[in-house]
């Protein structure tokens, strides 16, 4: 048995609901999609529920890359006993497509697949059309599902060996689920997530099944599947246990009743020499920590974050942050050193933007905001026509619960903001993961501080959550740029490496001088275990671990 204590409540068990990264680790330990990464390779694929992977030197993708043939595993079963076959792999991906979940990842195929960014038309009405194209584009052929791309897209394996998790489609359609008509299809599109019971019910082909997920203990407790494809894991449970003190899960790793815990990087002093605790270190990130998403028509219905909603002292309005000076102010009163000394103790970089640096595309030149409170104070000055310097504002900023590098960025921010100017107050909230994600999603959060890890390794992934008009945080937030949107569009298409780049390096520049978000640092994972926690291998993708070739052995 082994206990991972964790930071942060799982959101969902549902496949193609979940969007964070807490439930995408736990939901990877029970389904699989048609391909995986290569060990720790974010490059290399290797097959599972597809017999091999696609390329074009066998076949499989054709000449002009449009069409993938994904030949389906024989002998695979489902937890519950049935086999799989390759329309409950048509279903999965229709299914991810059609139910597309607002702030979900159905974009992420959307785009490749139907060429389309969400499947719901501007007044929020689901696109009739959508059902017949992806029923075109995702064909059984045989013992094989057929895929069809609008036009070629180079990060698709990624895509589909991050996200595309295989569920069964006569067990989801018997427990009330979509039943894979066109008749019904709009009935599931964008369900909440307790609509649905895979939100807590799992039934995939993966090397754990669920034993129990006990939402108000916040653990969820997984076995090991005895009629796995290829040899049972050597773990015979796992555990999540959401521990958001970290003094609590330094006790627990000390003692031995947890195996693993999450750390970060200003509390390892307080790990070190401690017996048979092992710390790894500077693992490869594929993401950016420490953002401040910045809203720019902040929901009032019902808002407890934006005091009186006016611009009064005591407030601030809905559209606050669509002054680009406001905006500049606020990144000028962040202190970037300060944040890389306390909370990652010198071992990272000044953020330059979206792409990290083990990205393709990352700018090393790109400029940045300094930390200068003159400055902050001169654009505090010209924001909203010089309202929010006579009138001051109050506004709560937010960041997830349990997250101390997020809560350290929140305090620094707030002590800069609040030092420019006695009329401006900076409240500061952590609240529970899952209650974090339905309120941003909903428009609720006036500025948070969060992070992005990339779905998949591409530049694309990278910069479409925080600039294209459809992007994860960018579409909640409300931010638009059409010149971003474009500049996106013809980067993920373009061949050419040296034009890509070039595409790229104008998006940092963009974000630079849009400013739709803040971003602060560029760091590495590190994470602490036992010493007899073996072949925990790293993936940046899956940062937290795959553990089905993990066991416990003798310490070392």
């Amino acid at each position: 048995m082994l206990v991972y204590a964790i930071v942060g409540d799982i959101d969902s068990l549902d496949p193609h609901w979940m969007y964070d990264g807490i439930s995408h680790e736990v939901m990877w330990q029970m389904y699989e999609g048609l391909v995986g990464y290569k060990g720790g390779s974010v490059t290399e694929f290797e097959p599972l529920l597809a017999s091999i992977v696609p390329s074009k030197g066998n076949g499989l993708l054709s000449a002009d890359g449009l069409a993938y043939t994904f030949p389906i595993r024989k002998g695979v079963r489902f937890h519950d006993g049935s086999p799989l076959t390759a329309e409950d792999a048509k279903y999965s991906l229709m299914r991810l497509l059609l139910m597309d979940r607002a702030g979900g990842g159905s974009s992420l195929l959307l785009e490749p697949i139907l060429g389309v960014q969400t499947s719901r038309d501007g007044s929020g009405k689901p696109i009739p059309e959508l059902f017949n194209a992806a029923d075109e584009a995702l064909r059984v052929e045989g013992g094989a599902l057929v895929l069809r791309l609008k036009k070629p897209f180079a990060p698709l394996l990624s895509i589909l060996a991050s996200y595309a998790a295989i569920a069964s489609k006569p067990w989801t359609v018997a427990n009330g689920g979509w039943d894979g008509t066109e008749k019904t299809w709009t009935r599931f599109n964008n369900i909440p997530k307790e609509g649905s019971h895979l939100h807590t019910h799992v039934n995939g082909t993966g090397p754990f099944a669920l034993d129990l997920w006990n939402i108000r203990e916040k653990q969820l407790v997984l076995r090991r599947n005895l009629n796995y494809w290829r040899p049972p894991p050597k773990l015979t449970h796992l555990i999540f246990k959401t521990v958001d003190e970290f003094s609590t899960r330094k006790l627990l790793l000390q003692a031995g009743d947890a195996d693993a815990a999450f750390v970060e990087r200003q509390f390892l002093p307080q790990l070190s020499g401690l017996e048979g605790v092992v710390i790894d270190d500077e693992l490869p990130r594929l993401g950016i920590d420490g953002a401040f998403i910045f809203n720019f028509k902040t929901q009032l219905q019902g808002n407890p974050y934006v005091g009186s909603g006016s611009l009064d002292g005591d407030g601030v309005p809905p559209d606050f942050f669509a002054d680009v000076d406001l905006r500049r102010a606020f990144a000028h009163a962040f202190d970037y050193e300060a944040f890389l000394r306390d909370g990652f103790r010198g071992k990272g970089t000044r953020a330059r933007g979206p792409i990290p640096p083990a990205a393709f595309g990352y700018n090393y030149r790109q400029a940045v905001h300094s930390y200068s409170p003159q400055r902050a104070a001169e654009l505090f000055k010209k924001a909203w026509g010089g309202q929010v310097w006579e009138k001051g504002f109050r506004l709560t900023l937010t960041y997830a619960q349990g997250r101390a590098d997020r809560q350290l960025a929140c305090e620094i921010l707030k002590k800069g903001v609040e030092s420019v100017n006695p009329k401006f107050r900076v409240d500061i909230r952590g609240i529970q993961w899952s209650t974090f994600l339905s309120a941003f999603i909903a428009g609720k959060l006036p500025l948070v501080n969060a992070r992005w890890a990339m779905d998949y390794p591409n530049p694309h992934n990278a910069v479409h959550p925080f600039l294209h008009s459809e992007g994860f945080y960018a579409r909640a937030a409300g931010y638009k740029n059409p010149r971003a949107d474009l500049l996106m569009e013809k980067a993920v298409r373009e061949l050419d490496p040296d034009k890509r780049r070039a595409l790229y390096f104008d998006l940092q520049q963009l974000a630079y001088e849009d400013l739709p978000a803040l971003f602060t640092v560029d760091d590495y994972f590190v994470r602490a275990r036992r010493g007899w926690v073996r072949d925990w291998g790293y993936n940046p993708i899956l940062m937290y671990g795959y553990f089905y070739p993990v066991y416990k052995g003798e310490p070392r």
